[in-house]
């Protein structure tokens, strides 16, 4: 709840104009909010942003055939001057460019996480401001480019914490729903746009905010073009704000606004949403992810990882009994539920999302095999520990905490918590890390000599231009 009794209702009785806040909040960002720290994670972020998205690549089945979709739907001899993360020389327009880097940055679920939101703010945020910094070219340097990313991030984590994990209960992925407004964040700090036009374009991008949890119910392509749609829609929303159309008021905090038709939560609260703006950045706790997985089952994953340690790397599924997994009640939702796809995941994103799946894998075969796991969906030892599984919520657990209870077969049985998963603050990825699942996703594409020469451009970028990094990124 605000304090001092001040708080936005879904109602439309607000005392606080949130959607004006966030627009002047956007319209007057300054590079000299970047602070030492938020400049250090904007590198990382999208030092592993662009690993992710050209990992892509290779790793997802989506990927050729969503290329296809829109190279066709832009035409034949229609070109752009906006590029594709290792897709050649620019040959896009801005929305397609966008909507391409952004889905196929969401296409191994590997990209970064914030938990209080329970979504991925950097797919929307980078894709949008790296390709409006491109269309700019030397009109904006490196410095207003890391400024768009960081009010991206910004504006999609502070809409997503008041939506909050009961917007899945609505079916909504929070994404796709809240990513478009970050995006028009960022497209907008580069265009240095007006508080009113932005407030215009967030209006808009209100009736275009989408992302259905329903992909779950067979692994669908759904999911990754989320973000995708996501950043296409702020570039359509940003343009026809700019020629004057007009757009919802009160777009988040209205009676028929974005919260009150989007998550359950009777009592958004605005004071948090629009606090300390521009001084605060909330965005900096946003996680990395050391899994290509549900951040849901990633504690799951590093605690079973640890006990095949422990039993010097030899767990088979004839030596375990039973196995209880405890998690949070939002967490059972989208990856405990004893449903049969995922009980035994019949493709990737069934995989992804499966608590059962991912301990058996890291319990068998470790934490550490990445990207090849999926490979072993009909795998007769995974089927069989994963019948060997049971899940149940936990009303004390919250957040993305794991508690894994295994019965062995000589009888024994053994423990372990995990209240943070790897990435987050309290339990942190270190950057060595970082750079090493970027060298493992952007070699295979550009080589590791150009992979290590990108690493050193992302980090050196105050004395780089957003032009010469995609150069490499081509």
């Amino acid at each position: 709840m605000a304090s001092n009794g001040v708080n936005g209702h879904a109602n439309g009785n607000v005392d606080i104009p949130a959607t004006k806040l966030l627009a002047a909040f956007v319209a007057n960002a300054s590079t000299k909010q970047l602070t030492p720290e938020a400049r250090e994670k904007v590198k990382e972020v999208v030092i592993d942003y662009i690993g992710v998205v050209v990992g892509a690549i290779d790793n997802a089945e989506s990927t050729e055939p969503i290329y296809k979709a829109i190279v066709a739907l832009q035409g034949q001899g229609n070109t752009g001057n906006c590029t594709v993360l290792g897709k050649g020389a620019p040959h896009m327009l801005p929305q397609y460019a966008g909507l391409l880097n952004s889905a196929f940055g969401h296409s191994m679920d590997f990209d970064d996480t914030y938990a209080p939101g329970t979504l991925h703010a950097g797919v929307t945020a980078i894709s949008a401001a790296m390709t409006q910094a491109e269309v700019l070219g030397e009109q904006r340097n490196s410095d207003d480019f890391m400024l768009a990313v960081s009010v991206g991030y910004e504006v999609t984590c502070r809409i997503g914490r008041e939506l909050g994990y009961v917007a899945y209960d609505r079916g909504f992925h929070n994404t796709g729903i809240a990513g478009i407004f970050g995006a028009v964040a960022s497209i907008a700090v580069l265009k240095r746009l007006s508080a009113q036009t932005i407030e215009h374009a967030f209006g808009l991008a209100g009736s275009k905010a989408a992302g259905s949890m329903q992909y779950l119910d067979n692994g669908s392509w759904n999911k990754r073009l989320h973000p995708g749609f996501a950043v296409h829609d702020a570039f359509l929303c940003v343009s026809l704000a700019e020629a004057g159309v007009i757009g919802a008021t009160r777009i988040i905090e209205g009676k028929m606004g974005f919260l009150q038709a989007y998550s359950p939560n009777p009592e958004p609260d605005l004071e948090r949403l629009t606090e300390n703006l521009g001084m605060d950045w909330a965005w900096l706790t946003s996680s990395l992810k050391p899994y290509p997985a549900c951040r849901m089952t990633h504690g799951f994953i590093e605690l079973s990882g640890n006990i095949r340690a422990e039993h010097n790397g030899r767990v088979a599924a004839s030596d375990v009994k039973a196995i209880n997994l405890s998690m949070s009640a939002a967490s059972f939702k989208l990856v405990g539920d004893p449903t049969p796809n995922k009980i035994h995941p019949e493709n990737t994103i069934d995989a992804q999302f499966s608590a059962y799946f991912q301990v058996a894998n890291a319990l068998i075969y470790g934490s550490a095999t990445g990207l090849q796991a999926y490979q072993k969906l009909n795998d007769k030892d995974i089927n069989a520990l994963c019948d060997k599984i049971h899940v149940k919520v936990d009303k004390e657990m919250v957040g993305f905490a794991a508690n894994i209870q295994i019965e062995w077969a000589d009888g024994q049985t053994e423990h372990s918590l995990q209240l943070f998963p790897l990435g987050e603050v309290q339990h942190p990825y270190t950057r060595d890390r970082v750079d090493e699942k970027f060298v493992s996703l952007a070699a295979p594409v550009y080589g590791k000599g150009k992979a290590n020469d990108i690493i050193q451009t992302v980090d050196n970028m105050e004395g780089h231009s957003v032009e010469e990094l995609l150069v490499l990124l081509r």
